[in-house]
């Protein structure tokens, strides 16, 4: 990689004996190798591409790319919820969302290990907002009785609880729904724990053109290299 400018604040870069550069204005030290590898594993982010493909192809271990795919989806949070911030006042209708993957759909006593979120709308793009687990709802009762329980708590739920704002059936948060189906299934089931960042990072891949998604992520990756 060959670069004449600083990624940080474009001033000069001097080359260092150690393979390293250095910039004139900001003093920033780093590796443009190392840049390079950072460069390449957001084209496979953006493209989607899984951890372990993108691995192999650039030759890295499973874990670093994992780590490198997770870092870049807690900034993906922090940039959804600032530009949330920025468009609030904007938002004009909502809906929510309950997800189970598609092998435990079949059995309802399932349903109690869904995710359930709310989706905004605005200007076309869209905000999650996760909700707390619908385990709050689980009745304490024998295994017979298990699957008919959790039926009539989800169904309770449902009535009293749902929250909607929709102007129209067919609008950009059901465009969305169906995105993150399509997205979210290949995974064939996220741990709770991991659940959030791979919402966001529908939400985002929703919301921008890959052009723009790789723009957005070099920027938030400058941002936090600088710091």
């Amino acid at each position: 990689m060959e670069q004449k400018c600083c990624f940080y604040c474009n001033s000069r870069l001097y080359q260092l004996s150690n393979a390293m550069v250095k910039c004139s204005s900001c003093a920033k030290k780093y590796s443009l190798l190392k840049l390079q590898r950072d460069f390449d594993v957001i084209d496979a982010f953006v493209d989607s591409t899984t951890a372990k493909a993108c691995a192999i192809k650039l030759n890295l271990s499973y874990q670093v790319v994992f780590n490198r795919y997770e870092h870049i989806r807690k900034l993906l949070i922090r940039h959804s919820h600032d530009y949330y911030e920025y468009k609030r006042e904007n938002l004009d209708e909502f809906e929510e969302y309950i997800y189970i993957c598609k092998s435990k759909k079949k059995d309802y006593a399932n349903i109690i290990e869904s995710q359930n979120f709310i989706t905004f709308a605005y200007e076309k793009k869209v905000y999650t907002f996760l909700l707390p687990s619908l385990k709050r709802f689980q009745t304490k009762v024998d295994d017979e009785n298990l699957k008919v329980a959790h039926g009539n708590e989800f169904k309770k739920f449902m009535l009293t609880n749902r929250i909607s704002k929709l102007k129209t059936s067919e609008g950009t948060i059901t465009k969305f729904w169906s995105f993150f189906e399509v997205f979210i299934t290949p995974y064939k089931g996220v741990k709770s724990e991991y659940f959030l960042s791979y919402l966001k990072e529908a939400e985002f891949k929703f919301n921008y053109t890959k052009k723009e998604q790789k723009e957005i992520l070099i920027y938030l990756w400058s941002l936090q290299s600088a710091a």
